[in-house]
């Protein structure tokens, strides 16, 4: 009993350090007055044409909230709102209550499913700061890490049809997913394909008949402007990197590029599709055009990925360190300071490719995964 207690010590004294930073945040998380207030007002504009009006979805905002925010806008999929509709015909605080709930819940899940595969899972979650800015500011990134979780068990239990139905749902942010789709095709994964492709194909049927036809150009034409972009220099990504070094455009071209390579190159000579599948969401983080602070809380299921099948102590040790708090309070220092996490990520990266790409069945895996 004592052992254990003091295995957990750790786990419980970074969940009082958290809800220590959350306690300072109480007032405005308590009060709904953050992000999900976009998402409540995505579901109560679903089938109009002020979706994605900016005008009506700060008057929403203020209507519910009863604080005006400028930034807080519906920015996501026009399928989304059909999952979002029967939270939106409930009163706001009740909404909100629910939807911290799911989040909640999702994450909790995550940690106790997964810590058997990796022990230092607990103790990494309970100092992660994207996860606490992810349910304070009342975002849904703590849904994707239950999607690519559940993914990656549907993977492990060979039913890849449904782990592609279920990684699907990640669209709601696709843009940090950029990599998997490319390693579903360099490894010809097909049924996990399949699936994603059939799932892609009833959201956009939803987003139709819930959000209307007009929905899909209208949701382009805001992925096209600066709402979705507002704050560059804080994000935690290349784009953010590249801003905050007011380095010409060409630079983050040249970069991405890079960075394209290298995962190539990785997968090319990798077989373990689940170290490949974390190697995936890390690469994708990086090149992200649009990402904030509580959406590398997808780290978490990268590092169980990662860690549980490679026991290369540079690639551990390089994981581990992106997931303590040091390198994310730089990022929310701004700039210039927010430069730290990017170019940390990059070293990461340069990790993976330094450690794995000079040999190709010799990797230092616990096990391979079949395909």
């Amino acid at each position: 009993m004592g052992k254990r207690a003091l295995q957990w010590a750790p786990v419980a004294l970074g969940l009082v350090c958290l809800l220590s930073l959350a306690y300072l945040q109480r007032a405005r998380a308590l009060a709904g007055q953050n992000d999900f207030a976009a998402l409540y007002a995505g579901g109560r504009l679903a089938g109009t044409p002020d979706l994605y009006s900016r005008p009506a979805n700060q008057a929403l905002v203020q209507s519910v909230v009863g604080v005006r925010m400028e930034d807080v806008v519906y920015t996501r999929p026009p399928f989304y709102t059909a999952i979002l509709k029967p939270l939106s015909l409930l009163p706001y605080r009740a909404a909100y209550a629910l939807f911290s709930l799911a989040t909640l819940s999702s994450l909790v899940w995550f940690v106790w499913r997964f810590s058997n595969d990796c022990p230092e899972l607990p103790f990494f979650a309970a100092l992660n700061l994207p996860a606490l800015a992810a349910l304070v500011e009342g975002q849904d990134t703590p849904l994707l890490v239950a999607f690519t979780g559940g993914a990656l068990l549907l993977i492990r239990r060979r039913r890849d049809l449904a782990a592609g139905l279920l990684l699907s749902l990640c669209a709601i942010k696709f843009h940090l997913f950029l990599f998997i789709p490319l390693l579903l095709l360099l490894k010809r994964r097909w049924r996990i394909l399949g699936g994603a492709a059939l799932g892609t194909a009833l959201l956009t049927l939803f987003a139709v008949l819930v959000a209307g036809p007009g929905s899909l150009k209208a949701y382009l034409a805001t992925l096209r402007s600066n709402v979705a972009n507002p704050y560059a220099e804080m994000m935690p990504n290349l784009h953010g990197l590249i801003t905050v070094l007011q380095a010409l455009p060409w630079i983050e071209a040249a970069l991405s590029i890079l960075v394209i390579a290298g995962f190539l190159a990785i997968a090319l000579r990798t077989n373990n599709f689940e170290l490949l599948f974390g190697t995936a969401i890390v690469f994708g983080l990086q090149v992200s055009f649009h990402s904030e602070l509580m959406d590398d809380v997808l780290l978490l299921p990268a590092f169980v990925a990662v860690v549980s099948q490679s026991s290369s102590p540079s690639i551990r040790i390089a994981m581990a360190l992106i997931l303590t708090p040091i390198p994310y309070f730089f990022a929310l220092a701004g700039a210039p300071y927010s430069a730290v996490f990017p170019a940390a990520l990059f070293l990461v990266l340069g990790t993976f490719v330094a450690v794995l790409l000079p040999r190709r069945n010799s990797l230092a895996l616990n096990r391979e995964n079949p395909g």
